[in-house]
């Protein structure tokens, strides 16, 4: 998961996401719990990208995080430094999500530049938390709330060859 230190408040919200995504099955990897003391934290955010057994990075944008991203400031620049190449690339575009803790005061998504294009998940609204909860699992999983239907087969009125007289509504029956 990659976060700002914003606030004391923040942090312990990103910690009690944390371990209700390991609650849902999920091996949340978080900064708190994986990087000690004598680690180099460039290489623990490098991991996200690097490592092959990490298959989803949750980006969890605030304003501190989304102005830090842009600004290449602290570890949120560094992870918009690491992160950004990949996704304007093209590269592993399933692999990251934006989760988004704030809005400004127009409304708008305190996002990173280089996501604003991007789908999110919107955590902003706290009478929506299991929804939005739900809807990371699912990405997660790969397990979308809506599947798409199978193709069916063409009308048979397509597949003759002779002139036949049909009625409008014959479509509709």
């Amino acid at each position: 998961m990659s976060y700002s230190w914003s606030s004391p408040d923040h942090e312990a919200r990103v910690l009690d996401l944390a371990t209700d995504l390991r609650s849902a099955g999920v091996d949340a990897i978080l900064d708190k719990w994986d990087l000690r003391e004598g680690q180099e934290s460039t290489a623990f955010m490098e991991q996200m990208v690097t490592d092959k057994d990490i298959q989803k990075v949750i980006i969890v944008s605030d304003r501190v995080y989304a102005e830090k991203s842009d600004q290449r400031s602290g570890g949120a620049g560094t992870e918009a430094q690491i992160i950004s190449p990949k996704l304007y690339s093209g590269e592993d575009e399933g692999k990251f999500v934006a989760l988004v803790f704030e809005r400004d005061e127009h409304g708008n998504a305190c996002l990173p530049t280089y996501y604003t294009s991007r789908i999110f998940i919107d955590f902003t609204d706290l009478t929506r938390a299991t929804d939005s909860f739900e809807q990371l699992v699912r990405w997660i999983f790969d397990k979308p709330l809506y599947k798409k239907p199978d193709v069916g087969r063409p009308p048979a009125y397509l597949k003759s060859d002779e002139a036949t007289i049909t009625l409008a509504t014959s479509a509709a029956h």
